[in-house]
C-alpha cells in the first residue's frame, strides 16, 4: 500500500514548516534526545530522496513523543525508500539502545557504517554499545579514535567517551587524563557533555576510593545539567556502604 503523506496532518505541517532532517548526534549518557541536528533536503531532490527524508523526520518527532515503535516503522519507511539514507540506520540505533535492544542498535550502526565508513555518529554510537555491553573495549577506542581523526574540528564531542571507554578497559590514568582534556576542550555551552564529562569523572574517583574529588566532581556535573534521575543514582551511590 502507497503511503499517503496525509496520515499525520499536524506532524506534515510541522514539517512543512521546520524542513529538516532530524537525528541524535549520539549516544551519550541517559539523554538520547539532547542532540538534534536539522538538515534541509534540497528543492531539487529526486522525490523518492525527500519522501525517505519525511519519513525519518515522522520518526523522530514521533520518537520524541516517546513512540518508540511507530518511530521504527518510519525509519523502516525512510530506509525503503532510500536505503542510502544513513540517518535511518542511525536514528533506528538510537532507539534500540533506549529499548536496551543492544545487539540491534549495533546491527543498525554497522549498517550506517558500511555505507559511510567515516560517519562520526554512528562511530561514536557503536563504540557506546560496546562500553555498555563492557565488551570489544579495544574496537570501541578505535571507533572513537576514527572519529576523532575524522572529526579534528569538534574531537570534544567523542573525548567523554573515549575516556570512558579507557576507563573500562582498565587504563585509569588515561582515562583521568582524556576526560579532563575533554573538559578544557567542551565549549562551556555544551553543559550537556561538560556535565557527562564531570559525571564520568566523578565515577571513576569514587571507584578510585577518592570520595572527596568525587563528590566535588559529582556536584559540578549536577550544577551544569540538573537532571533529577541523575541525582537520585547520585545518592544512591554515594549513600552506599563503604562510599
Amino acid at each position: 500500500m502507497k503511503y499517503r503523506l496525509t496520515a499525520y496532518p499536524i506532524l506534515l505541517l510541522i514539517l512543512s514548516h521546520i524542513g529538516c532532517s532530524s537525528y541524535r548526534v549520539y549516544v551519550q549518557g541517559i539523554d538520547l534526545d539532547h542532540f538534534i541536528e536539522s538538515r534541509p533536503v534540497a528543492p531539487d531532490a529526486q522525490e523518492v530522496k525527500r519522501e525517505a527524508a519525511y519519513h525519518n523526520d515522522l520518526g523522530v518527532l514521533l520518537e520524541r513523543e516517546d513512540n518508540l515503535e511507530d518511530a521504527l516503522e518510519q525509519y523502516r519507511l525512510a530506509r525503503r525508500k532510500d536505503p542510502t539514507l544513513v540517518l535511518a540506520y542511525i536514528n533506528a540505533g538510537n532507539v534500540y539502545v533506549k529499548l536496551n535492544k543492544l545487539t540491534e542498535a549495533e546491527k543498525f550502526y554497522r549498517q550506517a557504517l558500511d555505507r559511510e565508513p567515516d560517519q562520526t555518529e554512528a562511530l561514536n554510537n557503536l563504540a557506546w554499545v560496546y562500553i555498555l555491553l563492557q565488551e570489544n573495549l579495544r574496537s570501541a577506542i578505535g571507533l572513537l579514535e576514527q572519529a576523532i581523526e575524522v572529526d579534528q574540528e569538534n574531537r570534544y564531542r567523542y573525548l567523554d567517551s573515549l575516556g570512558w571507554a579507557l576507563y573500562r578497559e582498565g587504563r585509569v590514568e588515561e582515562a583521568i587524563q582524556t576526560l579532563n582534556t575533554a573538559i578544557e576542550e567542551t565549549p562551556p555551552e555544551e553543559t550537556y557533555l561538560l556535565g557527562e564529562t564531570y559525571y564520568h569523572l566523578g565515577l571513576i574517583y569514587h571507584e578510585q576510593g577518592e570520595r572527596r574529588a568525587a563528590d566535588e566532581h559529582f556536584k559540578k556535573s549536577l550544577e551544569l545539567y540538573p537532571s533529577p534521575e541523575r541525582e537520585a543514582e547520585l545518592r544512591k551511590i554515594t549513600e552506599e556502604p563503604g562510599s
